[in-house]
């Protein structure tokens, strides 16, 4: 049984600076439960809701006892402070964080985001970047945290099938990339270069797109720097694109 002290500590897994703290963070859901335990990731404590039932879900009670994953009954009071939902499914996973370090050791199409802020728009471009078999995701610094409970939820367990790289320095990484044969492209409104052109070219099987903020853009260094800039041809007067519609699209033809 869960002691006073661990439910305290899971509840404020809640927050940014205990999940960094404890090296944990909090899913929910049987979705996510189910998708954590078909991944790499360490779920290391299942907590049900006491009036929850787990006989009618077959697939996570096969993981849990291949896994043996500890499930730990609590009480509606209890469990209410673990969650972040308003309509609780009564499941909550503690998952160990995950750390990894950005390199460039196979080929493939890698996704680096510059300063996205809304939690909802990296948790799409998580989920999309899924679908569209994209193993490596670099987060810069000051990147919304993607174990957010609200990104988490958008990515609709994505977030369990890719390696997010977190606090890296675009700048430095995106130039060894560059230097191992990546093709670097940042996608701004202010590029004279359209993605359609750039894929009727011989695009390389090594490229890294790069998405910038919401509200600012990529940033200065990132533009300053020996890189080649596309954007998304439009057809209408429309100031911008939604950055997670706009990072769908550029995968989508990337992968196509």
């Amino acid at each position: 049984m869960l002691t006073s002290n661990e439910i305290k500590l899971y509840a404020s897994l809640k927050q940014k600076k205990y999940r960094e703290e404890y090296g944990k963070y909090l899913i929910e859901g049987f979705h996510l439960i189910e998708e954590c335990l078909n991944s790499e990731h360490e779920l290391e404590y299942i907590i049900v809701r006491s009036d929850v039932n787990l006989q009618s879900h077959t697939a996570i009670l096969e993981k849990i006892a291949k896994n043996k994953t500890i499930v730990e009954p609590l009480p509606e009071k209890l469990f209410n402070k673990l969650t972040d939902t308003e309509s609780s499914q009564g499941i909550v996973g503690v998952v160990k964080h995950p750390h990894a370090k950005p390199g460039a050791d196979e080929e493939g199409l890698i996704l680096a985001l510059d300063k996205i802020g809304d939690p909802g728009n990296l948790g799409t471009i998580i989920r999309t970047a899924y679908w569209f078999g994209v193993q490596k995701i670099m987060l810069s610094i000051n990147s919304a945290d993607p174990y957010n409970p609200k990104v988490i939820r958008s990515t609709q367990g994505g977030i369990f099938h890719t390696q997010i790289f977190e606090d890296v320095d675009l700048v430095n990484e995106l130039k060894k990339l560059k230097a191992k044969g990546y093709e670097i492209y940042l996608f701004t409104l202010d590029a004279k270069q359209t993605l359609s052109q750039i894929l009727k070219s011989d695009k390389s099987d090594k490229s890294v797109i790069v998405f910038g903020s919401e509200a600012h853009g990529i940033s200065d260094e990132l533009m300053n720097a020996d890189f080649e800039r596309v954007k998304i041809e439009g057809y209408s007067g429309s100031e911008s694109l939604n950055v997670a519609i706009a990072a769908g699209i550029a995968l989508y033809e990337f992968k196509k």
